[in-house]
């Protein structure tokens, strides 16, 4: 929890202190919870698009929740940004909810609407099924939600990038990093699979 910010975020383990397998641990979802919207106000779901190598790249979405509807999200090949990023911010008559999960593979989201005024909001892994060895241990997706009110959805994400760069960016010699330029060859070379250290010197 955080005092300076509207901003809370967690993380689930589940480890085996046990000397024997554990049952099949399955379905988990590091976040499943409703929200509700005020009367007169209808749910916009903002969200952006993740790395398609093309013009899409991170191309921002803006989708109306219909009642009675299911919007589900998650990315392809279990590369966490690959067509879908996961952060949302969810508004209902200028409040809302920017949510976003940490997780460096296949996770999924599911935004389902009722017919009357709330939302349920279903993210993490998008499957487990599996059990623990002793002395084992695994964690979910770290799950953030910041609430936000007043204004517009604007002043939202930049609160957001607010907390982002007081709690989360590194800080090298007390101070934040100066912009930086970066290239990536991985394209270049099969995703890196021709490469070796003459081709990433020369490029």
């Amino acid at each position: 929890v955080y005092n300076d910010f509207p901003t809370v975020e967690w993380t689930l383990y589940f480890k085996n202190t046990g000397k024997s397998d554990t049952p099949i641990i399955e379905s988990i979802q590091a976040l499943d919870t409703s929200f509700r919207r005020m009367p007169g106000a209808e749910f916009i779901l903002r969200r952006q698009r993740g790395d398609t190598a093309s013009p899409t790249s991170y191309e921002p979405v803006e989708t109306k929740l219909e009642a009675n509807s299911t919007n589900k999200y998650l990315p392809t090949g279990g590369r966490p940004t690959n067509n879908e990023a996961p952060y949302y911010n969810l508004e209902c008559g200028g409040q809302g909810v920017t949510i976003a999960a940490g997780w460096p593979g296949q996770w999924a989201a599911e935004f389902k609407r009722d017919g009357g005024n709330s939302v349920r909001v279903i993210l993490g892994q998008e499957l487990t099924h599996f059990k623990l060895l002793p002395g084992e241990e695994v964690r979910s997706p770290m799950i953030v939600l910041q609430f936000w009110q007043g204004g517009d959805w604007l002043r939202s994400q930049n609160i957001w990038r607010r907390w982002m760069m007081a709690h989360n960016m590194p800080k090298p010699g007390g101070k934040l990093p100066q912009p930086m330029l970066f290239a990536t060859s991985s394209r270049a070379y099969m995703e890196m699979v021709n490469a070796d250290e003459a081709s990433q010197i020369m490029f």
